[in-house]
């Protein structure tokens, strides 16, 4: 799939430390792995004029966005195979509605069936799991479900057909709720409804488990998420995948993970809660024991 040319390029959205981080353990891994390609890291908002590399990395909305663009407006550049990272589902999707098969992307969601993994084993005596997601998010909601009910736990799903539903929905949840569980769903992360649910969650004493470590650092309980190093190290893995099989792969959901415990909250809230280091190291042994 990837053209005569060595260059693959690599774009960030800006030149912040997440985009760096994630670049330096792109160019670490690839180095291992690139087989005589060569990376550009670009640190900028516009891609170069001129001919388009064998392929293209993105990382962050901003970047993918500027590839969408060049891709619909320049010949040369419609074919050429593209990567995104370190962005969600949600957000690749509502920046390329329709990528072409060429285009994929290493997301920043976690498989669900490792949140509840992460859940049983922090919070063995809860067995109901709070979760608010919106009302296009079937497929989330069939996942969830059946994790769920492998792990014998109970959902309580909120489902938000508005934003301004979102905290009529989490009072309902939070009151037939062990811990609540917060998706970067596009329904519900909206930044001021998350420090309402933060708080809220506080004071009926239900702990939150969440996707981000800002939220962590808010007053979630618990995180869960792929660092900015992870993300470059599975785009590399995707990229490798594309040169060793003539095919370019699928979208996927992140594979590395970290784990963040505040453990101010866990004491306020009366919480015995393992370490981070515990935690994550009873879920590698899970998975790969499955």
């Amino acid at each position: 799939m990837l053209a005569a040319s060595d260059s693959i390029w690599v774009l960030l959205s800006d030149n912040s430390w997440t985009y760096a981080e994630a670049a330096s353990a792109l160019q670490a891994e690839w180095r291992q792995i690139g087989r005589g390609k060569d990376l550009l890291v670009l640190n900028g908002r516009e891609l170069p004029v001129g001919a388009p590399p064998a392929a293209l990395v993105t990382l962050g909305s901003s970047a993918v966005r500027i590839a969408m663009e060049r891709a619909e407006v320049n010949a040369d550049w419609s074919r050429v195979p593209v990567v995104a990272g370190l962005l969600p589902k949600d957000g690749f999707q509502a920046v390329w509605k329709h990528p072409p098969a060429w285009v994929s992307a290493a997301y920043l969601d976690q498989p669900v069936e490792r949140y509840l993994d992460l859940i049983a084993r922090a919070f063995p005596r809860m067995r109901r799991v709070g979760v608010l997601i919106g009302v296009e998010a079937t497929a989330t909601r069939v996942a969830l479900s059946k994790a769920a009910s492998d792990r014998g736990l109970h959902l309580v799903l909120g489902t938000i057909a508005k934003s301004d539903t979102v905290y009529a929905s989490l009072r309902a949840v939070l009151a037939d709720s062990d811990v609540l569980l917060v998706l970067p769903d596009t329904a519900v992360v909206d930044a001021s409804a998350l420090q309402n649910l933060l708080i809220a969650a506080y004071r009926q004493r239900v702990p939150v488990v969440a996707y981000s470590p800002s939220l962590v650092k808010a007053g979630a309980t618990l995180g869960l998420y792929a660092s900015p190093a992870q993300v470059g190290k599975q785009v590399a893995t995707l990229l490798r995948l594309s040169v060793s099989s003539q095919s370019w792969p699928a979208p996927r959901l992140a594979d590395g993970f970290t784990i963040a415990v505040n453990e101010q909250v866990c004491r306020s809230m009366g919480l015995d809660v393992p370490d981070a280091a515990e935690l994550t190291e009873a879920i590698r042994r899970q998975e790969v024991g499955r």
